[in-house]
């Protein structure tokens, strides 16, 4: 099992490690609440270098993409990305990751670690054999820091970067600290405003040192994977092999705004002539107790679906979480239900999502790349 880029740091930091995906990765370095909270009142910094970093290239590389993908790249500015999934033929996820248009021959994908060996194999037994295109596989070779907080942009300033600043969310350049050359994305996975630093594995270190020394200054923390959890989970985001999986459709779990019906893509068949038959909630437990994965969900005592994920939230000083519920119930926002844990039944209500409101930067779509992020030459 390969440590992480930065294991030594994380060991010295006196972190408590756990495998994840095949990498020895930080569970957590103090609490889970103190990481939580400072996430969203200071800033935090997160290693991500398990994340898959894939690269499409060659003068079909959009062309690849777009049968690939629910997101049509090309319409996509250059240095911007979306969100975007992976389907199979009947529609399931196969895995959601972020897409960046990196020009008119390349797109990069960053894609999940528990996903990323099926993904590779996946997308290179689907490229049409006539297609001018190549895969580049980055495993093992980058690190991927999180720099999340509305204190991050200090944050990073701080550390010495250097470059051009993505001012919307999705937007990304190449930048640098410490000498390293750096792709920086205005992206995260917490619902917070803050940046998602790649850069080549032997540049970790230093790039890491340069931006916890900055962040002392901003009450920034190391936080691991248990935070990066809950936090996601406040913001109602969906986790792939929990909320989603390749039995799930974008329909099914609220994920239609990531679908782009301009164009064909695998899946779209599918999809096109689905008629769902569930659809995924928000969850807040009233009584003491955690929502589990797998409990029923009971409305007037009448199973109506199952919970798939759950934790307790101590931003929102509550237990909170997620699951499907049939489509056929009118079970809204508020509407009261039961969860049932192990034997006993919790009251809980029907929340909306997010839990707490995105404090994200607009995005380009948004603001129509009002700062003119996308107008370098292709």
């Amino acid at each position: 099992m390969p440590d992480a880029p930065l294991a030594r740091r994380h060991r010295e930091a006196g972190a408590r490690l756990v495998e994840f995906a095949g990498w020895r990765l930080p569970l957590q370095f103090s609490s889970i609440a103190e990481e939580t909270r400072t996430t969203r009142r200071a800033a935090a910094l997160f290693d991500i270098s398990h994340m898959g970093v894939l690269r499409i290239f060659g003068a079909d590389a959009h062309r690849a993409a777009r049968r690939l993908l629910t997101r049509d790249t090309l319409a996509i500015p250059l240095n911007c990305s979306r969100y975007a999934l992976l389907c199979n033929d009947a529609g399931g996820i196969l895995d959601d990751l972020f897409v960046m248009s990196e020009s008119r021959d390349a797109v990069r994908l960053i894609v999940n670690a528990a996903n990323h060996a099926k993904d590779v194999a996946w997308i290179r037994s689907h490229l049409d054999t006539s297609a001018r295109v190549a895969i580049d596989d980055a495993l093992g070779r980058t690190f991927g820091l999180a720099l999340q907080g509305p204190r991050s942009q200090q944050v990073l300033q701080a550390s010495g970067f250097r470059g051009r600043l993505p001012t919307a969310f999705g937007a990304f350049f190449h930048g640098s600290i410490a000498g390293a050359d750096l792709l920086v994305s205005r992206t995260g996975y917490t619902g917070e405003d803050g940046f998602e630093i790649f850069g080549s594995a032997g540049d970790a270190v230093p790039v890491w040192d340069a931006l916890i020394q900055a962040g002392a200054d901003y009450g920034m923390i190391p936080a691991g994977l248990a935070a990066r959890d809950v936090l996601r989970q406040e913001m109602g985001y969906p986790l792939w092999g929990q909320d989603i999986d390749d039995h799930t459709t974008p329909l099914e779990a609220g994920l239609r705004w990531a679908v782009d019906w301009s164009g064909d893509f695998i899946g779209r068949a599918a999809l096109e002539h689905s008629q769902p038959g569930r659809r995924r909630v928000g969850l807040r437990v009233e009584d003491r107790g955690v929502a589990r994965p797998a409990a029923p969900i009971l409305l007037s005592g009448r199973p109506i679906g199952a919970v798939t994920s759950g934790t307790y939230s101590h931003n929102l000083q509550a237990a909170v979480g997620q699951g499907y519920v049939e489509a056929s119930v009118q079970a809204r926002t508020g509407t009261e239900i039961e969860v049932e844990v192990r034997g006993r039944r919790l009251r809980a209500r029907i929340a909306e999502l997010p839990f707490l409101p995105a404090r994200t930067r607009l995005s380009w779509t948004r603001i129509q790349c009002t700062e003119r992020e996308n107008e370098n030459p292709r």
